[in-house]
């Protein structure tokens, strides 16, 4: 199986994670046996990051070597001097020519999945990025018009009705028919390639304590409600709204495989709790497989050796899975 992951921003933790998750999987060797990890990026940068960070590894031709695993490297030509917690617009167009190699040669084929390092918004945007994150420009090249972003840890899976988004912007883009179809494809997203038989879905409210029947707003009653009467009619096994304090603060949630939030911090403050630094990012509905880590650049940190590599570990290992179970 061959995976490939894209460098992110070379001022951020990236590299770090990426190296680290090397050396963690080499302990492992018998479980990632035969599984090949590649990287697009930019050699010379790669190389100054090792460099300047104090890592060991040894570059040849296009490969680095790292411990006992030789990590082929996809080049690109985009340079950016490696300034560790530096913003810089250099920096943001590298991140999006290592993401677009990347993704392109997934789509064609060569790799069974993609796993993506974080990239700063604010940077690619400056490069002339004109997408919120990955997630949508992931989606924009594989033609899916409405990706399904779910974070998960080893046992919670929260699927987002809404992704990057303000706000003020949610509540007219929740729709009954838009919700059925989210909750049909997470079913099968849990089915497919999380191997889940029958899955079992909550859905949350979005206004506080559901709705309270009307006196907080009337979307749960006018819109969510009948979403998910439709979804149980077709055979789905999904119930809600519920209020999203209670759900997490009492435990509900260990009763499901599946979540649905109706925006970002409402299921990914929890979810990252609770994954305590070990969550992943799975674009669901793609043709393709890419996973990635739940944090960000963490440029206050970058250059220090402080970065975990957990999350990392854990998407690598969740591409691998979901590749294999795609392929059986």
């Amino acid at each position: 199986m061959k995976i490939i992951v894209s460098m992110g921003d070379c001022n951020g933790i990236g590299l770090e994670v990426f190296y680290k998750c090397i050396i963690a999987l080499n302990k492992n060797y018998q479980e990632f046996h035969g599984i090949s990890i590649s990287l697009s990026g930019n050699i010379d940068i790669i190389r100054e990051y090792f460099d300047k960070a104090g890592y060991a590894a040894e570059f040849y031709g296009s490969n680095i070597s790292i411990g006992t695993r030789t990590c082929p490297v996809i080049p690109i030509e985009a340079y950016s001097p490696v300034e560790f917690g530096r913003k810089s617009k250099a920096a943001g167009k590298l991140a999006i020519e290592s993401i677009e190699a990347a993704l392109g040669r997934t789509i064609a084929g060569e790799f069974d999945a993609l796993v993506t390092m974080p990239i700063s918004k604010e940077t690619a945007k400056l490069a002339g990025f004109e997408f919120p994150g990955h997630t949508e420009m992931i989606a924009d090249r594989c033609n899916v018009p409405h990706p399904n972003m779910i974070l998960c840890s080893s046992n919670v899976r929260v699927s987002l009705a809404t992704i990057h988004t303000a706000l003020r912007n949610v509540p007219p883009m929740v729709t009954t028919d838009g919700l059925i179809g989210h909750i049909e494809e997470f079913a099968h997203t849990l089915s497919n390639d999380f191997n889940i038989a029958a899955p079992g879905i909550a859905v949350l409210g979005l206004n506080p304590h559901a709705g309270e029947d009307g006196a907080f707003g009337n979307e749960e009653i006018e819109i969510l409600i009948p979403a998910i009467r439709e979804s149980r009619n077709n055979g789905i096994a999904v119930d809600g709204p519920h209020p999203a304090d209670g759900f997490f603060a009492h435990g509900i949630y260990k009763s499901y495989d599946g979540i649905i939030a109706m925006y970002h911090d409402q299921g990914l403050i929890p979810l990252k709790l609770l994954a305590g630094g070990a969550g992943v990012n799975f674009t669901a509905g793609l043709p393709i497989v890419r996973t990635s880590p739940d944090h960000g650049t963490a440029f206050n940190i970058a250059g220090k050796n402080l970065a975990d590599e957990n999350s990392t570990v854990e998407a690598v290992k969740l591409a691998i899975d979901i590749a294999r179970a795609r392929s059986s």
